[in-house]
């Protein structure tokens, strides 16, 4: 077969992403490219037991809204989120009299 008969690569409707908190746990997760990360942002929340409220997901700095799809962020195969537990609140350490 020549290289000329050779049909092109139509890339898979499919990628598998891996998710990895700051404790560098990773959960593997095989999404559409087009369909909102909204369904695994809370698979990932129930998979951990942590409230979908307390997290933030990061795609190369970015922080991930609800809505977005992997195309519209780029996401390729095997491409990486970050997790993270939102800080809420603060502490002062310094006390007024």
């Amino acid at each position: 077969m020549s290289s000329s008969d050779k049909k092109p690569l139509i890339p898979s409707s499919h990628i598998t992403v891996k998710v990895k908190n700051q404790d560098d746990i990773c959960v593997y997760f095989r999404i559409k490219r087009d369909v909102e990360l909204r369904k695994m942002m809370h698979a990932y929340s129930d998979k951990v037991g942590v409230e979908m409220s307390t997290l933030r997901f990061l795609f190369d700095g970015n922080r991930i809204k609800l809505n977005q799809t992997p195309n519209e962020l780029g996401l390729e195969d095997e491409d990486e989120i970050e997790a993270f537990g939102e800080q809420l609140g603060g502490f002062s350490f310094f006390h007024r009299h």
